[in-house]
C-alpha cells in the first residue's frame, strides 16, 4: 500500500473509532459525547514517516501519540481480492471479514491509550462506558451489511420461509399470535425480512429494525417485490431511538436476543409494547453438545458475539411478564443436519443449514414429520427441553419497571 494511502487510511480508521466512542456515550452521557467530538476536532495527525501516525494534543494534559501501523491490518488490492474471492466460492455465504475486526481492535485500543494519556478519561471509565460494546455493534453493522448484499432478495420465497414443515418455530408463532390483521407489529433485528414482509402479508402494520442499514434495505426491497409495506428503521435493539409515546400490539424478536445484554435490552423493548400486548422471540440454546461442535465448525458464519441462551436467561426474559410460555424445537429432528454435515458432506463453512433445511423442506419432509411426532412425545420430559436446537418464548402483560 503507498505510503500516503496508508496514512489517509489509519487517520480514517482512528477519526472511525473516535465517532464509535462518541455513539456510544451520545446515549449514556450527551455532554461528555459532545466534550469528545470538541476535544477530537482540536488534535494535529501528521505523518511523522513510513508506517506512522502522529497524533498530539494540547488538553488536558498536553501530549502527543504515534501509532505503529505495523501493527494495524488494511486492505490491499490482494486482500480485497482474495476476500471478494471467498464470498463467490461460497455463493450467498459471508464469511466475517477479520480485517475489519482486527481494525476495529486495533484502533478502539489506540484511541483509548489518547484519551488516558491525555487525561479526558480514566481507565475505568473508559471500561464502562460501552467502548467494546460500541466496536460490538460497529462489527455486527458491518458483517450483516455484507450478509444483506450478497443476497439477491427476489428469489427468496416468503411463505416457504415461514409456513415450510422444517419452519417450526415460524409455525408455532403464527398459530400463537392469532389474527394479525389490522395490528401494529414491531419486528426487532429484522433481517432480510422474511418474517417481517410474511406479518405483513398477513395484515399486519409493520415496523421493521436492524442495526445494518443493508439490512433494512433488503427488507424493503422483498416488501416491494412481495406487494407490500413495510416501515423500517436502523437501530440497535438495545436503542430503538422511538419516542416514549410509540407502542406496538406485538414485538417480535427472531435470532436476536442472543447478541445482546438481555437484562439492559428487554426493558428497553418493552416500554414500546402496549399494556395488552405480546412478545414473542425465538433464539438457540447453548447446552447440546453436537450442536456446539457444528457452531464451532460454523463460526465463519457466525458474528463473534453470540451467546445462546441459557435456562438463567430464559428466566430472565419470562420475568419481564405476568404470563408467559416456552416451546423448544428441533431435538431428534437434528439428524437432518447430521445427515447433512456427514452423509451429504456439505460445507458448514460455506452454507447455513438453517437456511437451507428450510429452502429444502420438500426433499427432507419424510424424514422431518416423524421425528417431529417422536420429539412431541420426547419432550413430555422437561430436562430433555435443554438440549434441543431453539426455544421460543411468548410474553404477556409486560410488568412496570
Amino acid at each position: 500500500m503507498p505510503k500516503k494511502i496508508l496514512y489517509e487510511s489509519a487517520v480514517h480508521q482512528f477519526l472511525w473509532a473516535g465517532r464509535r466512542l462518541r455513539e456510544s456515550l451520545a446515549r449514556t452521557s450527551p455532554a461528555e459525547a459532545a466534550r469528545l467530538a470538541g476535544w477530537i476536532n482540536t488534535l494535529t495527525l501528521a505523518n511523522p514517516g513510513p508506517g506512522g501516525l502522529r497524533i498530539a494534543w494540547t488538553a488536558p494534559q498536553p501530549g502527543e501519540h504515534r501509532l505503529e501501523l505495523k501493527n494495524a491490518r488494511f486492505y490491499t488490492r490482494g486482500d480485497a481480492a482474495a476476500f471478494a474471492q471467498k464470498q463467490a466460492e461460497a455463493g450467498l455465504t459471508f464469511h466475517a471479514d477479520s480485517i475489519m475486526a482486527q481494525n476495529i481492535a486495533f484502533f478502539d485500543g489506540e484511541l483509548r491509550t489518547v484519551l488516558v494519556r491525555a487525561g479526558l478519561f480514566t481507565e475505568a471509565q473508559l471500561a464502562g462506558n460501552g467502548t467494546r460494546d460500541a466496536a460490538r455493534k460497529h462489527a455486527e453493522e458491518v458483517f450483516h451489511d455484507e450478509w444483506a448484499a450478497s443476497v439477491d432478495v427476489t428469489k427468496i420465497n416468503v411463505r416457504q420461509m415461514n409456513e415450510a414443515c422444517t419452519a417450526p418455530e415460524m409455525r408455532y408463532i403464527r398459530r400463537t399470535l392469532g389474527e394479525l390483521s389490522g395490528r401494529t407489529l414491531l419486528d426487532v433485528g429484522c433481517g432480510l425480512g422474511e418474517a417481517a414482509v410474511y406479518f405483513a402479508l398477513l395484515g399486519a402494520e409493520v415496523t421493521a429494525t436492524d442495526i445494518s442499514p443493508g439490512m433494512c434495505d433488503a427488507a424493503r426491497r422483498l416488501a416491494e417485490h412481495n406487494g407490500v409495506k413495510l416501515k423500517t428503521h436502523v437501530s440497535a435493539s438495545e436503542d430503538l431511538g422511538f419516542g416514549a409515546e410509540v407502542k406496538f400490539d406485538v414485538i417480535y424478536t427472531g435470532n436476536t436476543l442472543h447478541h445482546v445484554d438481555i437484562a439492559a435490552t428487554m426493558p428497553l423493548l418493552l416500554k414500546h409494547l402496549k399494556p395488552g400486548g405480546v412478545f414473542v422471540s425465538w433464539d438457540p440454546l447453548a447446552y447440546n453438545p453436537a450442536i456446539n461442535v457444528y457452531r464451532r465448525l460454523a463460526a465463519e458464519v457466525h458474528t463473534v458475539d453470540e451467546h445462546p441462551l441459557r435456562l438463567a436467561d430464559i428466566r430472565a426474559v419470562r420475568a419481564c411478564f405476568q404470563a408467559s410460555t416456552t416451546r423448544y424445537f428441533w431435538l431428534s429432528t437434528l439428524l437432518i443436519f447430521i445427515i447433512m454435515a456427514v452423509v451429504q458432506r456439505r460445507n458448514v463453512k460455506r452454507e447455513r443449514f438453517w437456511k437451507t433445511v428450510i429452502e429444502e423442506a420438500e426433499a427432507w419432509a419424510w424424514l422431518y414429520r416423524p421425528l417431529e411426532r417422536l420429539d412431541a412425545v420426547l419432550l413430555l420430559l422437561p430436562f430433555l427441553r435443554p438440549l434441543c436446537w431453539n426455544v421460543v418464548i411468548v410474553g404477556r402483560g409486560p410488568k412496570p419497571p
